[in-house]
Parts: structure tokens; C-alpha cells; sequence
């Protein structure tokens, strides 16, 4: 594990210690981490036990799989779950610390002209589904649009036997960049989620009449709507049943077992930054809306997004309702072969950290 020689405040301790670094990386989604690195509260609270934080992605580019995989041994990660599955079915020694549950179950989108207005006109019809050639990680992308396919489909009184599923295979670059950047405020800003080589398979497909439908995320949905030319007609954020928002989250954050082992201490530290993060947005929604607004800029607006936040809470917690809806996902991503190994969630998740973490403030 990476180290280095810090001279401590003298209030916290007067001798010059090795300290722990620990590795971080946020996926670009409504968490709290996001709030503790922009306002400082990650590095102080790491600062007080010894340790500091080194964003992933400022990293050499052949390091940033481990934010798919989870390779790392000193690293945190907070986000959609789907990846943070994979990784623990795949056998990493992680540990879930932490979970935000995110009501947007996704949108199926069709074109304003294409005299579709309910899901179950699809019948019949072609439903695009993008597809990543790679097969390095997993296709966190896909799994997520078809759950929201399958949902939707299902509350219709249809299956996917029913309509034509076209894979949308993409082959292009990862990353818009493979250039190192510091935080995740400059790794994000500005990047553009319409139409494009690849996450705009979907809406490029969409637009040019070689799909009926696709589904969207809600941020993405906004997007897509403003130029008047695509419509929702199924808002699987809307229905009174939470297990259908079940979309890539509840975001997890997890932990390196190695890291969690030799130096708890980090890691309650790490969540003491996101409650105290957590905690500053369920008060000041405006102010973290120009936050993220500026992170997470598939959003279509600052308006709509302060809107958004409105629906979340975001103090991270392991509630039972929580750890359910990792179960659900987790038996969908093994149903439909996205995963090869079952494990125990409850036996996954560490609420101790948690715990130790809210005491300590």
C-alpha cells in the first residue's frame, strides 16, 4: 500500500508519520462523496487519522479499470452498484460501507412522431438495447436499460418475446480522453451524454428510425426531450413500487477488505466525510444543485435538476430496504447472465465503519 511522510497539525499529533493513501472514485451520480471531495471535508477528515486521498482517474489510464473491477487494494468507490457487484461475484475483497437509493427507475423514450403513446403499442415493435463490445467489465450499461425493458414491459402486460430487441453494439473509446485529470469535478465538467460514438448509440438509433424505443435515465431523458423530438411514455420513477426504481443503485460504496483491515480508521473517516456531505445537502439543495450541476452534466438543467434532489436523501446508510434492493439487482444481474457467482449481501455489507463513523461526530 502506497505511502508517504506528512507532517501532521500539531493538535492531532506532534511527530512526522507515514501516511496511508487511500484511492478514490465516484461514478458521475447524485452522492454525497461528490459534496466531501468538492468542499474539502474528504481530505480534512482523512487529514485528522494520518491518511490522504488520490483520485483514480488522476492516475495512469491503465489504472482506471479498477473503478469497474476493484483491483486496488487501498480503494474506495462510490456508485452504481452494478459494477460493485460484479467485482464482489468475481471474488475482489471488497466491503459495502454504504448506500444512497436513487428513485429514478429510468424512461422508455420513442420518437414524438412515431404515433407510439404506451409501452404496450411496442408489441410488435423494435426496442434498441445498447450493447459494449469489451467485455473487460461488465456492461453495467446494458444491464441497467434492461431491467428498465423488462419492468416496463412487464407492467404492460408484455415480454420481451413480444417485441424485437436490437443490440446496439459499441466498439469505440472508453474514455473522452485518456489524459490524467485531479478530481472528478474536472474529469466531468462539461462532458456531453446526447448523441455520440457511445453512450448516444441508443438516441443516435432512436433518431434515425432504426429503433422504436430505449430507455433513459432521467437526467438523459431531459436531454433528449428538448429538442422536441422524443417523448416518454413510461416513467418507472413515478410508480408507487420502489423495487422498480431499482436501477444501477441503491449507489454503493465500497471498500478494499485490505485497506478496511489494516486501517479502519480511514475508512470511518472517509464516511464521516459523506454523512457530514450528506448532511450540508439536505439542507442547502440549491447550493449542491450548482454542484453537481457542474459534475454531473448529462443533466438537463440546473432547474430541473435542483427538482431531482428534492427526491433523495443523502446521508449513506445499510438499511434494510437498501441491502433488499442490492439483492434484487443482484439476482437480476445472475438471472440474465451478467454475473457468474452468487454471494451473501448481508454478509457483504460491514455496518460497523458506518456506525463508528456516526458516533465519532
Amino acid at each position: 500500500m502506497s505511502t508517504s511522510t506528512l507532517e501532521l497539525d500539531p493538535q492531532i499529533q506532534t511527530a512526522s508519520v507515514q501516511v496511508t493513501e487511500a484511492i478514490y472514485t465516484i461514478c458521475p451520480v447524485l452522492v454525497a462523496s461528490h459534496i466531501a471531495v468538492h468542499q474539502g471535508l474528504l481530505d480534512t477528515e482523512l487529514e485528522k487519522v494520518g491518511a490522504s486521498s488520490k483520485y483514480l482517474w488522476s492516475l495512469p489510464s491503465a489504472e482506471w479499470l479498477s473503478h469497474f473491477n476493484h483491483t486496488l487494494p487501498n480503494q474506495f468507490r462510490d456508485g452504481g452498484n452494478i459494477p460493485a457487484i460484479h467485482a464482489r461475484s468475481e471474488g475482489q475483497r471488497t466491503k459495502l460501507i454504504g448506500l444512497t437509493f436513487s428513485n429514478d427507475g429510468g424512461q422508455i423514450l420513442v420518437r414524438v412522431d412515431s404515433g407510439i403513446n404506451k409501452v404496450a403499442d411496442l408489441k410488435g415493435r423494435k426496442i434498441g438495447l445498447y450493447k459494449r463490445v469489451k467485455t473487460d467489465r461488465v456492461d453495467f450499461w446494458r444491464a441497467t436499460a434492461e431491467r428498465g425493458i423488462v419492468l416496463a414491459l412487464d407492467l404492460a402486460g408484455l415480454k420481451t418475446s413480444d417485441v424485437e430487441i436490437v443490440n446496439l453494439e459499441v466498439s469505440g473509446p472508453d474514455y473522452p480522453s485518456d489524459a490524467p485529470t485531479k478530481n472528478p469535478g474536472e474529469r466531468f465538467r462539461g462532458t456531453w451524454s446526447g448523441p455520440g460514438p457511445h453512450f448516444g448509440a441508443e438516441i443516435d438509433a432512436l433518431l434515425a428510425g432504426d429503433v422504436d424505443a430505449i430507455y433513459a435515465n432521467r437526467g438523459r431523458a431531459h436531454v433528449f426531450e428538448r429538442d422536441g423530438q422524443v417523448k416518454v411514455i413510461e416513467d418507472l420513477g413515478l410508480r408507487p413500487d420502489w423495487t422498480l426504481q431499482v436501477a444501477n443503485s441503491p449507489f454503493t460504496i465500497t471498500v478494499s477488505e485490505e485497506l478496511a483491515e489494516e486501517h479502519p480508521e480511514v475508512v470511518v473517516a472517509y464516511l464521516r466525510a459523506a454523512i457530514k456531505a450528506g448532511r450540508w445537502v439536505d439542507v442547502h439543495r440549491d447550493e449542491a444543485a450548482d454542484i453537481f450541476g457542474d459534475i454531473i452534466s448529462h443533466w438537463a438543467g440546473k432547474c430541473i435538476l435542483k427538482q431531482e434532489l428534492q427526491r433523495y436523501r443523502f446521508v449513506p446508510n445499510l438499511s434494510a430496504k437498501n441491502l433488499a434492493g442490492i439483492e434484487i439487482e443482484k439476482q437480476f444481474l445472475l438471472k440474465h447472465g451478467y454475473i457468474r457467482n452468487d454471494f451473501n449481501v448481508k454478509e457483504w455489507a460491514d455496518n460497523s465503519f458506518l456506525e463508528e463513523a456516526l458516533r465519532s461526530l
